[in-house]
């Protein structure tokens, strides 16, 4: 055992980083409940849920973020306080990080657009179709029909959020569309 000088010394505890395993268990089982119940609570404090699956899932976390690293969690505690006081700043910290993880949001698809067959429709009628467009849908579709530009590219050229350019293209395809009119047989 390391030169740790605690306040406290506890037996049980001293065996787990000795690498006892019958008193890990016994560790285990004397503050699994503790801190199950705790991570329901920080779990329902920071997501406003905590079905029996995410209170196992963090419960779970717990116990292995105090053993990764040869314990270097669990060698953290001094005694300077109760040991459920401990683990409950643990579950605390545990359970933010869950709440960031699924707040976190994920990344946004970039649709993908079918451009209609060429044969459908005439490249004179598209042109001016196009030309018709006020000059921000103009430039919103060469950018990103032409030269292939991701989402976040053609929101930092036109000073836009990343989340608006979605909806505007779908707009400005919408309105050519409606402009080239749902005449297909066009030569």
């Amino acid at each position: 055992m390391d030169s740790v000088r605690w306040l406290n010394p506890d037996p049980l505890l001293a065996a787990c980083l000795a690498g006892d395993r019958e008193a890990w268990d016994r560790f285990v089982r004397r503050h699994g409940p503790f801190v199950q119940a705790e991570a329901r609570r920080q779990l329902l404090r920071y997501l406003g849920r905590a079905g029996a699956a995410d209170v196992e899932d963090a419960a779970q976390e717990v116990f292995a973020l105090l053993l990764r690293d040869d314990a270097r969690a669990l060698r953290q505690f001094r005694g300077q306080a109760s040991i459920t006081t401990w683990l409950g700043r643990v579950v605390r910290s545990v359970c933010r990080q869950i709440a960031g993880r699924a707040r976190a949001p994920a990344p946004a698809a970039e649709p993908v657009f079918e451009p209609p067959p060429e044969e459908s429709v005439p490249a004179r009628a598209v042109e001016e179709a196009i030309l018709a467009l006020p000059p921000r849908d103009q430039k919103l579709l060469r950018l990103f029909f032409y030269e292939g530009r991701k989402y976040r590219e053609i929101a930092a050229e036109l000073g836009l959020s990343v989340n608006s350019v979605g909806p505007l293209l779908a707009r400005a395809l919408e309105t050519l569309s409606g402009r080239l009119g749902p005449s297909k047989d066009s030569p």
